[in-house]
């Protein structure tokens, strides 16, 4: 059962944006330029930022789940021990996440495809 929960959630976070590819792509359509190198670079932007904004709430949520097994472990050092992994993975996937988002910002930034604003997402 965890599985295939763990496999439905993956699914709908990897294809949601691809439902969603017409606000993801802003070239190639009818009337329009063809795609570019920056328009792949900001593609990919667009799909880092929209994993960037599900990771943040999972990962609370994680955080949580860990620092209740953490307060109800009772001296139990296997939870402990589990409590930690999940604190330690998490901080570890977010850091991942962020970094890639700060580098496609950076190279972004570079190539002079957007502004300078470190704020928009």
């Amino acid at each position: 059962m965890k599985k295939t929960i763990t496999n439905l959630t993956a699914f709908i976070l990897i294809f949601t944006p691809l439902f969603a590819s017409a606000t993801l792509v802003t070239c190639g359509n009818e009337g329009q330029a063809a795609c570019g190198f920056t328009d792949l670079i900001i593609l990919v932007k667009s799909l880092l930022t929209y994993i960037l904004v599900i990771a943040a709430p999972l990962a609370s949520i994680m955080f949580a789940y860990a620092g209740f097994i953490y307060m109800t472990s009772q001296g139990n050092s296997s939870k402990r021990t589990k409590a930690n992994q999940i604190f330690t993975n998490v901080g570890i996937g977010l850091f991942f996440i962020a970094g890639a988002w700060l580098i496609v910002k950076a190279v972004i930034v570079g190539l002079g495809a957007q502004s300078t604003s470190y704020l928009d997402l």
